[in-house]
C-alpha cells in the first residue's frame, strides 16, 4: 500500500555493533534509525540540528537481508513520500548500497566524526599519538573542513603525500576521504538545515542492541 505519511524532512543512519555468540563468536547486529530532522538552533555560539521522534529497527542478518527486512520501517515512517532524506552514514560500504535500494536521491553525508577520525590518523603519524601538537592540528584542520568544505584540507593532504609517499596513513585516509569528497561538504550540508552526525545510531547501538544483548554473562544463539 502507499505510505501513510509524508515528512518533510527525514534523517536515516545505519550501522552495526558487534554482539557476543556462544563459543567466543562475535556477530554484527545492524541497526537502522529514522526520524525528523528539526530547524537548526543556536548552541554554544553555533547552529546545531537535532533529529527527533527516534525509531529503531535492528537485525542480525547479513547487508542484503537487512535491506529487505527494514522495508517495513522505511515504509511505516514514509520515507519514500518525505520531501527531502538526508542519509548520514560512517563511510562502510554496506550503508552506500543500502541507500542504493532504498532512496537513491538521498543526501549523502559522511558522518563528522568519522571523517575526524581519518584525520587525526594523519596528524598523529606527523607528530605523534595524542601529543599536544598533533590535537591542535586536527583542531585546525576539523574547524577548516566544518565552515570552509574538504578543497584546501585535501590540497594539503595531496601535498603530504608527495612529501611523505611511503606513508601509509596519509596515502589510504586521503584516499578515503577524496572517494567521499561530495559527502564531507560540510559548510553546504549545514547551510541546507541537515545534521552532519550519526549519533543517533551510535546511541542506538548502544540503548537498543548493546545493552539489551551485552549484559554480564550474556551470550547467545
Amino acid at each position: 500500500p502507499r505510505a501513510s505519511v509524508s515528512p518533510e524532512k527525514l534523517q536515516i543512519s545505519a550501522d552495526g555493533a558487534m554482539v557476543p555468540l556462544l563459543h567466543g563468536i562475535w556477530a554484527e547486529v545492524k541497526t537502522l534509525v529514522i526520524g525528523d530532522v528539526q530547524p537548526a538552533v543556536l548552541e554554544k555560539g553555533e547552529m546545531v540540528v537535532h533529529t527527533r521522534n527516534l525509531s529503531y529497527f535492528s537485525r542480525k542478518v547479513n547487508s542484503e537481508e537487512f535491506e529487505r527486512l527494514s522495508l517495513g520501517e522505511m515504509h511505516r515512517r514514509g520515507v519514500e513520500n518525505a520531501k527531502e532524506v538526508v542519509a548520514v552514514m560512517d563511510g562502510a560500504e554496506w550503508e552506500q548500497s543500502y541507500i542504493d535500494y532504498h532512496c537513491r536521491r538521498a543526501v549523502r553525508i559522511l558522518d563528522f566524526a568519522h571523517a575526524a577520525d581519518h584525520i587525526n590518523q594523519v596528524g598523529e603519524y606527523l607528530y605523534g599519538e595524542h601529543t599536544n601538537e598533533s590535537q591542535v592540528w586536527l583542531k585546525e584542520r576539523l574547524h577548516q573542513l566544518k565552515h570552509e568544505g574538504p578543497e584546501r584540507l585535501l590540497k594539503e593532504l595531496r601535498r603530504l603525500k608527495r612529501k611523505h609517499p611511503q606513508a601509509q596513513p596519509i596515502t589510504s585516509n586521503l584516499a578515503y576521504l577524496q572517494k567521499r569528497e561530495k559527502q564531507i561538504q560540510y559548510p553546504s550540508f549545514q547551510e541546507q538545515g541537515w545534521p552532519i552526525g550519526s549519533g543517533i545510531v551510535e546511541s542506538g547501538n548502544k540503548l537498543v542492541v548493546e545493552a539489551r544483548l551485552k549484559g554480564a554473562g550474556m551470550h547467545w544463539t
